[in-house]
């Protein structure tokens, strides 16, 4: 039985908290293989300010090197929005078992989802928590130290001239001041 894990999001840009996650379930849980999945069009929140095929080349830099995770473009290449019950029936089959690693906030938003029972059907829910969010029945609780950043203040800090290097893989910093990004965005 291969078990792999599914963390999708929108990366923009990705960060320490996002490698933190991917190493916990990795390890944690025994994963033969993590799938980072940057979402095309999220059908839950406004579109991405920063076109999908850069934040898949963010999540690239992010994630290369990192021992057994492999970025996905399974969103990005099919039309319509990104429902994570299509990703992971597209990933499902004989001989594997899928985890979703969720964050605790996405974890209580999952109700609203799209096909949320199906979701839960395809895939075994893997929790990465957030200091004071509570333990969830069902789901594989991910032991990690908290990393207190979100992508919504990285973009801020880049558009005011912030050093964001202590809170984003290097060559994340490196592409972010290539392609010039986030400097004029909003968040």
């Amino acid at each position: 039985m291969t078990r792999i894990g599914v963390f999708g999001g929108q990366f923009d840009p990705p960060h320490n908290g996002h490698l933190a996650v991917v190493r916990a379930a990795r390890d944690q849980l025994g994963l033969d293989r993590v799938l980072v999945v940057p979402s095309a069009r999220p059908p839950h929140r406004p579109a991405p300010v920063t076109p999908a095929e850069i934040r898949y080349r963010l999540a690239q830099a992010a994630f290369a090197g990192e021992p057994g995770v492999e970025v996905s473009r399974i969103e990005l290449d099919r039309d319509g929005p990104g429902y994570t019950a299509e990703t992971l029936a597209e990933l499902a089959g004989p001989g594997r078992e899928l985890y979703l690693i969720l964050g605790a906030d996405q974890l209580a938003a999952l109700g609203s989802w799209h096909r949320p029972d199906r979701v839960r059907e395809l895939a075994r829910i893997a929790v990465a928590g957030r200091r004071g969010s509570p333990s969830v029945d069902g789901a594989a609780q991910l032991v990690m130290e908290p990393v207190d950043v979100s992508s919504s203040a990285l973009r801020r800090m880049v558009g005011e001239g912030g050093d964001v290097s202590a809170m984003v893989p290097a060559a994340v910093v490196d592409a972010i001041a290539r392609e010039g990004l986030y400097a004029q965005a909003p968040c």
